[in-house]
């Protein structure tokens, strides 16, 4: 099996996760990743939603400061 972009910068352990889910699966990396990450991130609608409830900045915040 050859490594990919991805998998080259994953985790050992993580790595090691994703091949054994591909051979268990008889799936490539990339199918099992994209199921992955679509069973994880929200959805484009989520998303949305989320942007736009997010507030404005106010004068002399800008969005780039983290204060935190």
């Amino acid at each position: 099996m050859t490594d990919s972009k991805i998998t080259t910068r994953l985790r050992p352990d993580v790595d090691r996760r994703l091949r054994a889910a591909t051979l268990l699966r008889r799936a490539r990396i990339s199918r099992v990743l994209n199921d992955v990450l679509d069973a994880a991130l929200p959805s484009l609608h989520e998303i949305s939603a989320l942007v736009a409830a997010t507030p404005e900045p106010t004068a002399g915040e800008s969005a780039d400061d983290d204060r935190s």
